[in-house]
Parts: C-alpha cells; structure tokens; sequence
C-alpha cells in the first residue's frame, strides 16, 4: 500500500544549522504541528511518501491513498482554496485525519472563507466518489460545525497524538511519576502568543514557578515567528517592538540584556518528536496555553495540562482526557500547592477513554481502507 503524506518533509534534517525561514516553513510555522504528523505517520501501516501541497495531482494519483495531517484549519483565519484546486483533481481516497474548528466559544459557529469552504466540499465530494468516510475530527464541536455547513456526519475523536505512546496504560504510568512528589518541583511551561492578554498573568506566574534555582525549568514554544526566534537565540532578527512585546509578556520587569539572557537560559523550542519527549521526561508537569505541549508531556510519561482559551484547546482536551483549566477561570496567585490541587487526573479513566477512542480510530482506518498499526490495535484491545 502505498500512501502519499500531505505534508512538507519527513523531518527537518541537521535543524541546528537550518536558516529559520526554512525551518519555520518545515513546521508549518508552528512546532505543535510535529506532534500529529509524527503520530499520523506512525500509526498507518504501508510505504509513506511526504509531499508538500503544491504536488501536482498527477503525482498524488499514482498512490493509493492521500492522507491530509489535519489541524485547527477550520477557520475564517485559513484560505484553503490552493490547495482545494489540487484535491478536486485527486481521483484516489483523501483522508483527514484531525481536522478541528476555531471559535471563541462553543455556542459560536465558526465563520470560512470562500476557499476553505472549497476545500471541505472537495473533501466531502471525494469520500462520496469512493465511497468512505474520509474526515476525522478532534471533536463533536468541529463534527457539528461541518453537519450544519454540509449536512455530512464525520467522526469525533480528538487528535491522533492522544495515541504516540505504545503502551495501554499510560494514564497509571502518568499518575505513578505525578504522586512522586507531594508538589510539583520541576515545572515545564508551554509558552502561548505575546498578544494573548487573557493568559499573560498566568503566564508570568508560571514563569516565576519554573525558575526555582533548585529546580530549573524551562519555557517551551510553538508558535509564532518572534516567539520562535526568541527561543533560537535569534535576537538581531526581531523588531525592537516585537522583542518589547515579548519581553513584557513573560518578563516585564527585565531590561532588553537581561530578556536576552533570560532567553538563552530558559527558552526553547524542539523540531522533532523524540527529543522534545525527552527533555519533557525531566519534568514533573507542563502547563500553558499549547495543547500538544501537554499532550506530549502526557504521552512521555508526565503530567500536563493546558491553559484553554477558546474551543480549538478545550475540545481537544475534552476528547482526549488532557487535563485542563480555563484560563477565565483560573484564581491568582498560582502555587505549586494551588496547581496540585486544581490539575486533576484519573489514571483508570483516562486510560478507558483512550482504549475507547483508539478503538474507533482503528475503526475508522479500516473502514476507510488503511491499515493501523500493531500498537494501535493493541491500545484499542486494552
């Protein structure tokens, strides 16, 4: 089986010496997005390709399956129509596999721009031709966006990286390393956007948590460009009011020198799956405002938990059993004793929830006509 990836490249290559504008194009302008592309391709079994969406449909007709890594793309924030013009000329199968929605809240419906509302009709007119089910969402609030604007039932199930980890009992291995310590002592933050207001306190807070001289942490980012750049080191390259910009959300007290040195002590970025898990497994929790920061804190073995700040974060935690608080919610100051008590976690339910929800992921590759992998299957068994 031969199945064509719609994605840019299969990794990043030596990334330590990439120019950044190449790097950033290489992770969709977002680290997260590693996260379910490494999951997607881990868990379909058959001879993956990577392609950009700019291949030609020629090219992609000459495999068996296209698969198309989903994200928030839902959204009057994305103009899909380039690559819709692409996919109507794809004759084979199409799967999208966790495709979510963007709004403020859950009783708003999500507004799309001509092209992005192309692309999804595409979609849909091409799992009628071959006659599957062919989109898989990160949860019922973009399943019931799409019904209302297509009147096509698609399948809920939160975001594929809910299944990296191989072992079905993950949720005890998380909740055994999280009782270690009475509190938690080295704290990972996943730092969110320098124009989020509704999070730049807590932000701070957990900034202030996270740099305990006895236990140092570190302050992991994903998105944008300035905050990228930032964690690379790459000062010179940020307008001196973009760099006030982030230095007055993580760090108003500091001068522009110390920021820099703040920087180049605490903050980073990661450009491949294993080595980010790896520098996760040295800390007892991450927090902030990145849902795959946390998830793939979970999937290390660690505690994680995200700040949510509109429906995109919360229904993929809600799906996938990530823990989670609102960020409307969430009374000052921030503690190490005030987070142990709010962060909650249920080994034996999370790990029921995941068994259930790999098992209609499984479902849902067989019925499209992929072949899941063993460990997959075995999650699903659990």
């Amino acid at each position: 089986m031969k199945i064509a990836l719609l994605w840019s490249s299969k990794d990043c290559g030596l990334y330590s010496n990439s120019d950044f504008d190449l790097l950033n194009k290489q992770i969709g302008m977002n680290n997260g997005n590693l996260a379910f592309v490494y999951a997607i391709s881990h868990q379909i079994e058959g001879e993956i390709d990577f392609f950009p969406w700019h291949t030609s449909p020629e090219k992609l007709n000459t495999y068996d399956f296209i698969v198309f890594p989903g994200a928030n793309q839902l959204g009057k924030h994305t103009d899909l129509g380039s690559i819709a013009g692409t996919l109507a000329k794809v004759t084979k199968p199409v799967i999208v596999i966790g495709l979510g929605a963007q709004a403020k809240g859950f009783d708003a419906d999500i507004e799309l721009t001509e092209g992005t509302a192309n692309w999804l009709e595409v979609l849909i007119e091409n799992g009628k031709r071959n006659g599957i089910r062919n989109i898989y969402t990160r949860g019922p609030y973009t399943t019931e966006q799409i019904y209302k604007l297509t009147g096509v039932k698609t399948l809920a199930n939160g975001c594929p990286s809910h299944f990296i980890n191989a072992r079905p009992d993950l949720g005890r291995r998380v909740e055994r390393n999280w009782k270690k310590n009475p509190l938690p002592q080295r704290i990972a933050v996943a730092g969110g956007h320098e124009s989020w207001e509704n999070t730049r306190v807590i932000e701070q807070q957990l900034v202030a948590l996270m740099m305990d001289p006895m236990f140092p942490g570190v302050y992991i980012v994903q998105s944008m460009d300035n905050m990228i750049k930032l964690s690379r080191g790459l000062f010179d390259d940020i307008p001196d009011s973009s760099f006030d910009l982030l230095r007055n959300h993580i760090a108003p007290h500091y001068s522009k020198e110390q920021f820099s040195s703040w920087a180049l002590n605490y903050a980073r970025s990661y450009y491949d799956v294993a080595s980010w898990m790896d520098e996760l497994r040295r800390y007892d929790l991450l927090i902030g405002p990145r849902f795959h920061g946390a998830q793939l804190a979970i999937q290390a073995e660690r505690m994680g938990c995200t700040i949510t700040i509109d429906t995109r974060t919360e229904e993929m935690c809600r799906e996938t059993g990530v823990p989670f608080l609102r960020a409307e919610d969430l009374a000052m100051p921030l503690t190490r004793s005030h987070l142990k008590e709010l962060i909650k976690f249920d080994s034996e339910s999370y790990d029921a929830l995941r068994a259930a929800r790999c098992a209609r992921y499984v479902e849902f590759l067989k019925a499209a006509g992929l072949r899941p992998s063993k460990h997959l299957v075995e999650i699903s068994n659990a």
